[in-house]
């Protein structure tokens, strides 16, 4: 990665959320890629050659954009709730609309997300947290995207901003009493994870498909693999509704030193569930990740228009 000087975060960055760590991220990364030829992935092969040529193991499996997309996500807002081991410990409320181009008007072929939240009242007292996000990006998840994030933190109040290139990230994560560079880091397919929900949603999403993808939720980027394990019938907000089933795994990719390209097993991670509606909206319904202090889930409680 090289280091650029970082004096303030470019002006379109606003502020906003999604940190929510270990349970929020297992939740969203359920949007990811299938797999193709480095070509069809949108990946020019002699790009391969340069600043990715620490990562040619696997970018080739990376996925493409839809041929012909599934419908783009309507605006929509919603509240999840969160909890470990089946006790609920906090929550969040999401909100996506039609996103805007570069005069500040409407644009129909992008879509923002605003979201807030954090642990209950009585989780607060053993790990106070709250995160605030907002990002952008095109309506099947293409790139230019950004994202910036507020956390509130037990050491302050700490900022992530990132902006997403075709292939590559700039991003800088630091509290406020720290003055910290921005990062250029050339990435293969790169995308945020609101870009990564927004094209795996206009994937055909057949059972069987495997999705790939990289993304960069926050300071770390990460592989992420899902399979479509089936359809499944949920009962959600006292409904019956019909879902698709993923199944996921989390790869840490290592972006400097001598392992630069190299894949390692994330530390907290085990595997995970992700369900999303198999209807013409294809919301995030449900999910539940193992990771190394046990189950934690997500769920739907609450949306608007309603299903």
């Amino acid at each position: 990665m090289d280091s650029l000087q970082h004096r303030h975060a470019p002006s379109f960055l606003l502020q906003g959320f999604l940190g929510l760590q270990g349970i929020l991220l297992g939740f969203l990364l359920f949007f990811g890629g299938v797999d193709a030829s480095v070509s069809a992935a949108g990946i020019d092969p002699s790009v391969i050659d340069a600043p990715h040529a620490p990562y040619r193991a696997w970018a080739p499996s990376l996925t493409p954009l839809a041929v012909a997309p599934f419908p783009a996500i309507d605006p929509f807002e919603a509240t999840y709730r969160f909890g470990w081991e089946g006790v609920s410990a906090g929550g969040a409320s999401v909100s996506v609309r039609i996103g805007d181009d570069s005069t500040g008007k409407a644009d129909t072929s992008r879509r923002r997300i605003s979201a807030d939240g954090g642990p209950n009242e009585l989780v607060r007292k053993l790990w106070n947290y709250h995160a605030d996000y907002q990002g952008e990006a095109g309506a099947n998840g293409e790139v230019p995207s950004w994202f910036h994030m507020d956390e509130s933190v037990s050491r302050g109040m700490m900022f992530s901003d990132a902006v997403f290139t075709p292939d590559a990230v700039f991003a800088c994560h630091h509290l406020t009493t720290e003055s910290k560079p921005w990062w250029y880091t050339p990435l293969p397919g790169v995308r945020d994870l609101f870009a990564a929900m927004l094209f795996v949603r206009s994937q055909p999403l057949r059972d069987g498909d495997h999705l790939r993808l990289s993304t960069f939720p926050d300071r770390n980027p990460y592989l992420v693999d899902l399979t479509v394990a089936g359809r499944d019938t949920l009962e959600i907000m006292g409904k019956k509704i019909r879902a698709i089933r993923f199944t996921i795994a989390i790869q840490t990719i290592q972006t400097m030193g001598p392992n630069i390209g190299k894949l390692a097993p994330h530390k907290k991670f085990r595997s995970g569930r992700i369900w999303m509606s198999d209807d013409s909206r294809r919301i995030p319904l449900k999910a539940e990740v193992d990771v190394f202090v046990g189950s934690v889930f997500a769920e739907l409680v609450k949306i608007t228009p309603p299903f």
